[in-house]
Formats: C-alpha cells, sequence, structure tokens
C-alpha cells in the first residue's frame, strides 16, 4: 500500500498526483442527463432570442418577428438535443460533420436574416460549419485516441 493513501486498505489503482477518479455512475448519469437538456436549451433560447433581433432590424413585424424567433429555438433545440443524445453512438467523422452541420445551419439562417441573398447565406453557413466540423473531427478524433 502506497504511504499517500487516505484510506488505508481500500486502494482504487490510482498512482499519480491528480484527481482521483470518483466510482460509481449513479452521479455520471444524472449530470449527463442535465446537461443534454441543458445545453441544447440554452443554446436554443440564445439563437431564439437572436432571431428575433434581427427580424425586428430588417422590417419583420413584431409578431412575425417572434414567431420566426420561436421556430427557430424550437428548431435548434431538438437538432441539438438529439445530436447531444445520440452522439456517444456516433463515430468521429459522423459526429463532426453533425456538429458542423448544426452549426452552419444556425449561422446560415441567423446571417439571411440579415437580407444578403440566399446563396450568399448558404456560402456564410457551409463556411462556419465546415470550419466546425473540422475543429470538431480534430477534436474528437485526435483526442479520444
Amino acid at each position: 500500500m502506497p504511504t499517500h493513501s487516505i484510506t488505508p486498505g481500500r486502494h482504487y489503482g490510482h498512482e499519480g498526483p491528480g484527481p482521483v477518479p470518483r466510482t460509481g455512475r449513479a452521479r455520471h448519469a444524472d449530470h449527463a442527463g442535465r446537461a443534454t437538456w441543458a445545453v441544447p436549451v440554452a443554446l436554443g433560447v440564445v439563437l431564439g432570442l437572436y432571431a428575433v433581433f434581427l427580424a425586428h432590424d430588417n422590417g419583420f413585424g413584431t409578431a412575425q418577428g417572434w414567431l420566426v424567433g420561436l421556430i427557430a429555438a424550437l428548431v435548434s433545440t431538438g437538432a441539438g438535443y438529439a445530436l447531444l443524445r445520440w452522439r456517444d453512438r456516433m463515430v468521429a467523422e459522423v459526429r463532426a460533420a453533425a456538429f458542423g452541420a448544426l452549426l452552419g445551419t444556425g449561422i446560415g439562417f441567423l446571417y439571411s436574416l440579415t437580407g444578403p441573398t440566399v446563396l450568399r447565406a448558404v456560402e456564410v453557413g457551409l463556411l462556419c460549419g465546415l470550419g466546425m466540423a473540422l475543429a470538431s473531427y480534430y477534436v474528437f478524433h485526435w483526442h479520444e485516441h
């Protein structure tokens, strides 16, 4: 038994400095369940409110602007929840493409509310989505293996 053990007789195999990994899955499962809902809801609210702001700035009426923001918030929250819920079942390449597609569609939609052509909004969304997909692929593939 190492001399730095706090609980004699119960050594979990942690030999080096740093945090000791916790045992038990109940705490982790509860935290993962909250994060699966909290992150998409927070991002959906932010995207929806920003869509309302952009819609009001660019000629939409009050009711139309709030309707656009509500639909944007609901769609992005649903897509984000589905992505976070099933991300562990995807390989790194598909997961990175999914995160890129989610960000690209959100940014492209928000940019389209400012009044450019559809082709320009698609171009901006595609470039942002491609950048997110590449960054996600780097994080998922190289840091997981």
